[in-house]
């Protein structure tokens, strides 16, 4: 197969760090900006129609978060063996890879979207949605499953020319169907030119037809553009030497990846005790986190495959760098939306309900969580480092501390103090302490292997 396009070269190995990480992170900005807004707009798409709408709404976040992170954790596999594949220069295992990494995520997607949609009103009820909600939630899953495959599949592809030092391709498509959703929403949800007015169900639509038109195009450039797919000659003992690969990163990276929205189940079922508006503010709090975390996310979606092409070429002292410039921009970008949201949050909540009861929830979030984004993103880094160079389990370890250990403990204990703030506050403090204990981490595990093997004098 042709390897025009320059898809197995490692791009990433000279020139400045900072510019070469910049190159990486900002189409994803772009990218993962839109995926956020569009998510933003769905909900006060949504908002229009009501609370107990928002709050149907908020109950799907923590299922289609956990099933996004099974596709997340395939795609971190195949990104972090690529990324080393690609520094060490052996073009053809880089194919085999991606290509194998696709048809894995298809053959899981599947088989995940047909369980899910036997199991719609099992899973909500135990996050407490009740008879007002989950008719709203099987309209919304209903559709949703259908397109988890097509979520996947551009996923997997995105961080495999991420690999190959290529951001802006997938950049690119992510911000173009993105746009599509948004458009396409309010015909599908309110019915405009003449359209039947779809509720919720036209909000499943709209993301329905926006991922299928990503999946079109990935597959396209894949395959035509980049020349990272090929099919023909496959052999099934190289297939499975490809999963196994894989399979050695992304099963912890997944279990990593599940963690964060297993816990939301639990806070959510804990502020389901509360009140419908509690939980519809929440919902409203995370989709606003998830637009000012946007730099931390693309950036940790970056150092990846930047670290790993830099480890697996044994650049080590410009690997380095990169993670303290990584860590350092986490700080820098926490302290700033911190600030910010102390003076907006609640002003921004209120653009997106008018009930007081759930702008006050949404604020109060706003207000105590955004002070431990800075140690949140350095946590996010020191995960996305040890997952491209082939320590997962240590990523893992500090999702279950995080969680587990700090979290969800003192979400109770917060809870019976404090009522919905102490949960809220328990998040606060579980990031800060887990971004401390992750920096101490790194820096424990790299700092003597890069000096010692840098005095040798290997590629430095």
């Amino acid at each position: 197969m042709s390897t025009k396009g320059n898809s197995t070269t490692a791009r990433l190995v000279s020139g400045p760090v900072g510019g070469g990480l910049m190159r990486l992170t900002t189409p994803m900005i772009l990218g993962i900006s839109s995926s956020i807004i569009a998510g933003l707009i769905e909900t006060w798409y949504l908002s229009q129609l009501g609370t107990t709408t928002v709050a149907a709404y908020s109950f799907t976040f923590p299922v289609t978060s956990s099933l996004m992170s099974l596709s997340l954790g395939i795609s971190i596999g195949v990104s972090s063996v690529l990324a080393r594949t690609v520094g060490s220069g052996n073009s053809s295992k880089v194919r085999r890879i991606a290509t194998d990494g696709i048809s894995l995520v298809a053959i899981i997607m599947i088989l995940l979207s047909i369980v899910g949609l036997q199991t719609i009103e099992f899973i909500f009820s135990l996050l407490g949605a009740d008879a007002t909600t989950m008719p709203l939630i099987y309209e919304y899953m209903g559709i949703w499953y259908f397109s988890m495959l097509f979520l996947a599949i551009p996923s997997v592809g995105a961080n495999a020319l991420r690999a190959t030092g290529d951001a802006r391709i997938s950049g690119t498509i992510m911000v173009g169907g993105s746009i599509l959703q948004v458009i396409l929403g309010p015909f599908l949800i309110f019915g405009w030119l003449g359209l039947p007015e779809l509720g919720i169900k036209g909000a499943a639509i709209a993301n329905l037809i926006a991922r299928f038109s990503l999946f079109l195009i990935t597959m396209y450039i894949l395959a035509f553009r980049e020349h990272l797919l090929d099919y023909h000659d496959m052999k099934l003992s190289e297939v499975l030497d490809s999963w196994k690969q894989i399979f050695a990163v992304s099963i912890p990276a997944t279990a990593t990846q599940l963690i964060s929205p297993i816990s939301t189940a639990v806070i959510v079922s804990l502020l389901a005790g509360y009140s419908q508006e509690t939980v519809a503010g929440f919902g409203i709090a995370s989709r606003i986190e998830g637009l000012f975390v946007i730099p931390l996310f693309a950036l940790s979606a970056s150092i990846g495959p930047f670290v790993g092409q830099n480890w697996g070429g044994n650049y080590l002292q410009r690997a380095n760098q990169a993670m303290l410039l990584s860590f350092k921009y986490s700080l820098a970008w926490g302290l700033f939306v911190a600030l910010l949201l102390v003076f907006f949050g609640n002003q921004i909540a209120s653009q997106f309900d008018d009930n007081p009861d759930v702008v006050a929830v949404a604020a109060a979030y706003l207000m105590i969580v955004p002070v431990s984004y800075g140690a949140w993103g350095v946590l996010m880094m020191s995960s996305a480092i040890f997952n491209s160079l082939g320590k997962p389990i240590s990523s893992t370890i500090m999702s279950v501390i995080r969680m587990f250990v700090i979290y969800i403990p003192l979400a109770y204990l917060g809870k019976f103090l404090f009522g919905y703030i102490g949960i809220f506050a328990a998040a606060c403090i579980s990031n800060a302490v887990m971004g401390t204990l992750a920096f101490a981490w790194n820096r424990k595990t790299y700092r003597p292997e890069i000096q010692a093997i840098s005095a040798a004098g290997v590629n430095e």
